[in-house]
């Protein structure tokens, strides 16, 4: 009777034996799993702050180089910088040349755009409301990107064309040269719209915007009234300028400095 109970004890342990083993392998392949997905998350994390860091960096650098060597007579102007091993494209202009959300007319802020859709939500963001005769202003850029139900890539397209903030009217565009265009003094209270923008470590397109106010004062030269950073994908959707606007000349800061 003993040697039976014997048998049916080692019948009886093997599915026990199998099981464990079977939950011993899912118990390794769940904390593999969890380390890979640890260690995709930290380079993802080191990766963000190095992005984000290059893009401030390479917008300060721009800042300074007006405060130095004065402003170019452009609607903007560009130049390629690399901080640390990173390249950041950056695009600086001054926002009195854009249409202003608040205090333009509403052809002037729609028709700086070319996208006849997103021209159409700009439309439909910027009427009053109902038997309104006014709608209350926007104070953020981001509240009316959302007003017009803009993405992302659609978003940095209305802040290269467009501004907020600014109570004057839009000034004339300075004529267009084919050689590097005169710099004079940055004014005090101008303006300055900043795009920054670089790769990702898995390729994808990261844009900085900062929107600042020249004081003039040495120990706080600017004021920052927006910042905004924009997470586009690997493609560039373009953001074309309507026919009147597409033939402004964009210039290049001292990619060097």
């Amino acid at each position: 009777m003993a040697i039976g109970r014997g048998k049916r004890a080692a019948g009886f342990t093997l599915p026990l034996t199998m099981a464990l083993a079977f939950s011993l392998m899912a118990l390794a392949t769940a904390i593999v799993g969890m380390v890979l997905v640890s260690d995709k998350q930290s380079k993802a994390a080191a990766s963000d702050l190095i992005t984000r860091t290059s893009l401030e960096s390479a917008i300060e650098a721009g800042l300074f180089d007006l405060e130095q060597n004065g402003e170019p007579q452009a609607t903007d102007w560009a130049a390629e910088r690399t901080v640390g091993a990173q390249g950041v494209t950056l695009v600086v202009a001054d926002a009195r040349y854009k249409p202003d959300v608040n205090t333009g007319s509403v052809d002037q802020v729609a028709g700086a755009v070319a996208d006849p859709g997103l021209r159409e939500r700009m439309l439909a963001a910027l009427t009053p409301p109902g038997d309104a005769q006014l709608r209350a202003p926007y104070t953020r850029f981001v509240d009316f990107a959302e007003a017009v139900g803009a993405s992302a890539a659609e978003e940095d397209c209305l802040r290269r064309r467009i501004t907020i903030g600014r109570t004057d009217p839009v000034a004339p565009a300075p004529p267009a040269t084919n050689f590097a265009p005169p710099r004079v003094p940055l004014t005090v209270g101008a303006v300055i719209d900043v795009r920054a923008e670089t790769r990702d470590w898995e390729g994808r397109r990261e844009v900085l915007w900062r929107r600042a106010r020249y004081t003039g004062r040495p120990e706080l030269p600017w004021l920052t009234h927006d910042w905004r950073l924009l997470r586009l994908g690997r493609s560039d959707p373009g953001c074309p300028a309507p026919p009147a606007a597409a033939s402004a000349f964009t210039n290049a800061l001292h990619p060097g400095r």
